[in-house]
């Protein structure tokens, strides 16, 4: 009837917190869960901790301590050593495992990962050579040496297990340890002779007093997604390594040793020097880690220096580990697993290959719990779970929020959009404006990424188009914010050109961008957005604190970030926000369509996020799934002979693709995210800026810090 005024349903009216709600109970059950099962259901006690390192870092870990670990009944340890870009959460399947089986573990963020600093200027180390910040074992020997100060472990049975950067920090943080040993039992040889011992009584007393300096010796290594750690003989450094150059320096140390390796690895042929990863054994740098052995089957135990790598059984592997000490011929491994490079992380098969091969080298072959019985399953889906539920409850909250009087005033109708498709025609045209739009991510993502490897303590700095420096001093964001940059800049000529040419003649105006807004309403806006992240994600911290688990998944976080990462989050959050508020106006003004159902607009609106980049992913992995070599190798610009004559290689670009999994998730669905909360407010500011939040936080929670 006329003049009628029919009101909201009162249940429709509260969804935005009925929503809210539901995904705070799902956060905190996600995260008691995923507690209980990352502690065995009580029988494993988890412990923060820091220490300071040789070179003045502090670095932070989580100890898992099984309660069959005690003084009176010590157990082996195993030191876990991430790769970059991550931090210690990513070892969580494996620090799951091991605990459950009995093994106390130490889980360390790497030097400028997680919450552990960079080393303070000026430092060296002895055994490297005295070179100036120069530290490459990125604390894995001071971890090594934590493990003295608890008499729950026990010492003769110490274990290694990295993952890529971390496979190299490991070994380096092996050497360390045999190379002060060593000097130890040298320096007690010299005055147990000048005092006039015989050389077999010297060398005993030798020995004994290099077995009580103190320093604790790994006696395994599982080495995941790298190779073995094959120096240039001529300068001691990594670079242009040779068949001719090559020496291995832990192959007179008497640790057994075994590499897990992904049949797709992204790195394989810059790492091992071979292009398909399934023939990594056939490298000259295998044949060095395991003195002469080369094309050796998955699966495989031999002993060290057998070139012809002659299979062990499982029991005779056992007694050979166990005696390498004594021997000093200790046993190597190799195994492969049908997955890439990111996958040693979450894949069971690569988890049960480590397992056993603890279970072999530090308990004689005594399996507590088969290898492949595996829990962290639901670990991962309850970080999966949660994080999916946070994302939600930042636009739950921001649209409960703006029920409240203050905030409300930032509405405004929901103005036409510049595309209303009619006919074959205008398909067409909206088609081709499309795939306009989804073109600049593809054609120059993986050239503006670059290679963002960036680890001053390593030396490992390569090339890319913004270095880290004293401000921005993240590689791999300075890569994203360049690409952010570059894109936006691109996407905003294109918007422009099709506002002016093309849509100001149908009659839109600067209205249809939803930017116009008065600057008190977008203050408020800013405000509304501050405190819908800040709530939840206080939320996120408090879950962490009292579960000590946190909402990730693969290369998908919003963890807790430490003051560091807070001072870099304000220094990219601008070039986050301006990339978000345009890409705000594209998704809602010209992205959906005026006459086409809401879940088109939608669905459109997510596709235009990533589809190009989507797109390029399926073609360079499909790739590499069909043929063992990706279809996008190297980074455009570094495969000419001046640029290989000059740097040496080409850049590939495994990095920049393992980065792109994060994007695939994040930029669908911050996009959204921002439909949404267009279609509630009417403009795109609340969504630019709860978007730019959550993005930059999805990205830098976890991300390396390169420089101090």
């Amino acid at each position: 009837m006329e003049g009628t005024r029919i009101s909201k349903s009162p249940v429709k009216g509260r969804a935005s917190a009925i929503v809210l709600i539901l995904c705070l109970v799902i956060m905190i059950v996600c995260s008691a869960v995923g507690h209980m099962i990352q502690t065995n259901w009580g029988a494993v006690t988890t412990q923060e901790i820091t220490f300071t390192t040789d070179v003045g870092a502090t670095v932070h870990a989580k100890l898992y301590i099984p309660d069959s670990a005690t003084a009176q009944t010590p157990a082996p340890a195993v030191i876990l050593c991430h790769g970059y870009t991550a931090s210690l959460d990513a070892m969580e399947p494996n620090a799951v495992e091991l605990s459950r089986r009995g093994y106390v573990v130490l889980a360390m963020d790497a030097y400028g990962h997680g919450e552990s600093t960079l080393p303070p200027d000026g430092y060296s180390q002895v055994e490297m050579g005295n070179v100036l910040n120069y530290a490459p074992d990125l604390g894995t020997y001071s971890a090594l040496q934590q493990l003295a100060n608890y008499d729950f472990v026990d010492l003769t049975k110490i274990g290694m297990l990295g993952h890529s950067m971390g496979t190299a920090a490991i070994q380096e943080g092996a050497y360390l340890a045999y190379t002060k040993w060593q000097a130890a039992y040298n320096a007690a040889l010299a005055e147990a002779t000048a005092a006039g011992q015989d050389e077999v009584t010297a060398a005993t007393t030798a020995y004994a007093a290099a077995m009580g300096s103190g320093i604790v010796l790994p006696g395994s290594m599982v080495l995941t997604g790298y190779n073995y750690n094959v120096r240039n003989i001529n300068d001691l450094t990594y670079n242009n390594v040779t068949a001719e150059n090559g020496v291995f320096p832990l192959y007179a140390a008497p640790v057994n040793m075994c590499t897990i390796q992904g049949t797709y690895d992204e790195f394989t042929e810059f790492l091992w020097g071979v292009a398909d990863a399934s023939q990594y054994t056939t490298s000259f740098k295998f044949a060095y880690g395991t003195g002469g052995a080369t094309n050796v089957p998955s699966g495989t135990y031999f002993m060290y220096g057998d070139a012809s790598a002659t299979p062990l059984s499982r029991e005779e592997a056992a007694a050979a580990a166990a005696s390498a000490a004594l021997t000093m011929v200790p046993i190597r491994a190799a195994y492969s697993f049908e997955g890439t490079h990111s996958d040693t992380y979450y894949d069971r098969t690569a988890i049960a290959y480590g397992l056993d091969f603890f279970d072999i080298t530090l308990r004689g072959g005594l399996s507590t719990v088969d290898p492949y019985d595996q829990v962290w399953h639901g670990r991962a889906a309850c970080g999966l779970i949660g994080l999916i539920a946070t994302l939600v409850a930042f636009v739950a909250m921001a649209l409960t929020l703006l029920k409240l009087p203050f905030f409300a005033t930032i509405v405004r109708p929901v103005l036409p959009s510049l595309s209303t498709v009619q006919g074959g025609k205008g398909a067409l045209k909206y088609a081709i404006l499309y795939v306009i739009f989804l073109l600049p991510a593809p054609l120059l993502y993986y050239w503006l990424i670059g290679y963002p490897y960036y680890m001053q303590p390593q030396w490992f700095m390569f090339v890319t188009k913004f270095m880290p420096n004293h401000f921005f001093n993240m590689a791999p964001m300075n890569s994203l914010m360049l690409f952010n940059l570059v894109v936006g800049v691109i996407f905003l000529v294109l918007y422009l050109l099709v506002f002016f040419l093309i849509a100001r003649k149908t009659g839109a105006r600067f209205e249809h961008t939803g930017l116009k807004l008065p600057v008190v309403q977008v203050l408020k806006s800013l405000l509304l957005a501050v405190v819908s992240f800040g709530i939840i994600y206080a939320v996120v911290y408090a879950c962490s604190g009292i579960s000590g688990t946190e909402f990730s998944f693969f290369k998908f976080n919003l963890m807790p970030m430490d003051g560091a990462h807070w001072i870099a989050f304000f220094k990219y959050l601008p070039v986050w926000f301006l990339f978000f508020l345009l890409v705000g106006v594209i998704y809602n003004s010209l992205t959906r369509i005026n006459n086409a159902p809401a879940w088109v607009s939608y669905l459109l609106t997510a596709v235009v996020s990533c589809g190009g980049l989507a797109v390029m992913f399926a073609y360079d992995y499909g790739t590499l799934f069909a043929t063992g070599v990706r279809g996008i190798q190297y980074i455009p610009g570094t495969t000419s002979a001046e640029w290989i004559s000059a740097n040496a290689f080409a850049y590939p670009t495994a990095l920049a693709g393992i980065m792109l999994f994060g994007l695939l998730f994040i930029l669908p669905v911050t996009a959204v995210m921002s439909r949404v909360l267009h279609k509630k407010t009417g403009n795109v500011w609340l969504g630019s800026f709860l978007s730019a939040f959550i993005a930059l936080t999805f990205t830098i929670s976890h991300m390396v810090i390169s420089v101090l």
